[in-house]
């Protein structure tokens, strides 16, 4: 599992699968899934992360974008 982290967007996004993504779901605040073609989740979108998440450990792991 790999997680990436856009401060300037404040989003951050868990991939759970290298599939192809074919598929988002509408945006249910703050969180947005990624389909494959089989109907299988892969990744994450988490808005407005520093403020729905913990603070802990995804903020040493996640691989920052744009900086």
């Amino acid at each position: 599992m790999d997680m990436t982290y856009d401060p300037e967007a404040d989003a951050a996004y868990i991939y759970l699968s290298r599939g192809c993504k074919v598929e988002s779901t509408g945006e249910v605040v703050p969180f947005i899934c990624d389909f494959d073609s089989e109907g299988r989740v892969t990744g994450i979108e988490i808005l407005d992360a520093s403020k729905v998440l913990a603070p802990g450990d995804w903020q040493a792991r996640a691989r920052f974008l744009g900086t």
